[in-house]
């Protein structure tokens, strides 16, 4: 072989070198951020979000008992303040123990004369009686929540 031909391969190689090495970090960036919009996105029509389940009665909840998936429960007061769930310690008065359950995941607040609850940014969201919470809603006795896997009674 020639040396200029010699020299054409290794500088082909290089390049399919490089572009690998592009596709990679793209392939890399897109997983983390997400794909980039080239165009607005289309108009769809939003879905039906299932209305906030009326309140069961009249009583405002009193305690919530917090049941792990491995089967045991605790409860806890909800006093006049409000309770804020999640896996961090530092951040939340309930802890829940969860892998899927974000170091803030939601709050239960005082809302007029009841309760309601809020999901705080959470990665896996924050379901009441299976709806998801993308909103304040309130709290009726009877209510469960769930934070990734464990569930959460709402009573009086």
């Amino acid at each position: 072989m020639t040396e200029a031909l010699l020299t054409v391969l290794k500088f082909g190689l290089l390049l399919l070198l490089y572009l690998f090495l592009a596709r990679t970090l793209r392939a890399v960036v897109v997983d983390l951020y997400g794909p980039r919009r080239t165009s607005p996105p289309t108009a769809r029509p939003a879905a039906a979000t299932p209305a906030p389940s009326p309140r069961k009665s009249r009583k405002t909840p009193r305690e919530i008992v917090v049941h792990r998936p491995d089967g045991g429960s605790r409860t806890f007061g909800l006093g006049g303040h409000g309770v804020t769930m999640g896996r961090s310690s530092a951040a939340a008065d309930v802890v829940v123990d969860d892998v899927y359950v974000s170091d803030e995941h939601a709050q239960i607040l005082p809302d007029d004369g009841g309760w309601s609850v809020r999901d705080l940014g959470s990665t896996n969201g924050t379901y009441l009686n299976g709806a998801k919470v993308t909103r304040l809603t309130p709290l009726a006795d009877g209510d469960q929540l769930r934070l990734g896997k464990t569930r959460i009674e709402v009573r009086r």
